[in-house]
């Protein structure tokens, strides 16, 4: 068995011996016993585990592991909280380019909640071309909307880039 110190870089197994997918690294932050120790998450919280749950990784697949689990906990994008109809009122000229927008708007949202979804449940790796693109053409049609519509109100933000 691996002798584990203090700022070693790990990943954690699941119960059959094989990294978890999506991967979940950490960093050993104290070693509590001879089979457990204290990890320092990614999300800034701690849990202990036990040894055999954990395989030894270099400092590169730790950074690369780190950049995919910040990836997929990054915010998502929200619906539009708004009376749609009292905002369509305000804007007689443009109603029906309003009421479609606030439709593929919601709907940008749903399929990148989607993405998102299936992305924690997967990982990254594993999602298909076709999800994947449906995925890219919400963010540049949630990107549209949102530039809409802040056209018409300031208040509402444009959508942030990566």
């Amino acid at each position: 068995m691996h002798k584990y110190k203090k700022g070693d870089k790990v990943i954690i197994l699941d119960y059959n011996g094989k990294p978890q997918v999506p991967y979940v690294v950490a960093m050993i932050e104290d070693i509590i016993g001879p089979d457990r120790v204290r990890l320092f998450l990614p999300d800034h919280g701690c849990c202990l585990e036990f040894l055999y749950r954990l395989q030894p990784i270099d400092e590169e697949t730790y950074e690369q592991c780190l950049k995919s689990v910040q990836h997929r906990e990054k915010p998502l994008p929200s619906d539009l909280r708004m009376n749609i109809a009292a905002f369509a009122a305000e804007h007689p000229g443009r109603k029906d380019d309003i009421y479609s927008n606030f439709e593929f708007d919601k709907h940008f949202v749903s399929v990148i909640h989607s993405y998102s979804g299936r992305v924690q449940m997967f990982g990254e790796d594993f999602i298909s071309e076709d999800v994947e693109f449906e995925y890219q053409y919400a963010v540049q049609g949630l990107k549209k909307t949102r530039k809409f519509f802040h056209e018409l109100d300031e208040s509402i933000p444009l959508l942030q880039e990566d």
